[in-house]
């Protein structure tokens, strides 16, 4: 009887995380590569780096901020397709705070704290 109450818990937390589809965003077109990362919520893209021949980069990208964690937010990157140099879509990136540590109000030129 012990063990189960040990495996439950673990056998819930196995069948609950999925796995993060992965696909090379140059095998299809824009429209498709949108459509995907739309369906999926969260997807990994892949494809040849323009810089260094035969290296693949990657990275995650999501539907909407909805599926980024607490803190962060989304940003707008493209991603090379089949048909296009630059398909839009969106990455989850921290959410910095604003540069002004003085609570919003603006530094003058002639303060010695403004940058």
């Amino acid at each position: 009887m012990k063990t189960f109450f040990v495996v439950l818990p673990m056998l819930v937390i196995a069948t609950s995380v999925q796995a993060v589809p992965k696909y090379t965003s140059t095998r299809m077109n824009c429209d498709r590569v949108q459509a995907t990362v739309r369906q999926q919520g969260v997807v990994v893209l892949t494809y040849p780096s323009p810089r260094k021949g035969g290296r693949m980069l990657y990275d995650t990208y999501v539907a909407s901020r909805r599926f980024c964690r607490p803190g962060e937010i989304t940003e707008r990157v493209s991603v090379p397709s089949a048909d296009r140099l630059r398909c839009p879509v969106l990455r989850c990136k921290p959410d910095e705070p604003s540069d002004n540590s003085d609570g919003g109000q603006e530094r003058g030129p002639n303060d010695p704290t403004h940058l």
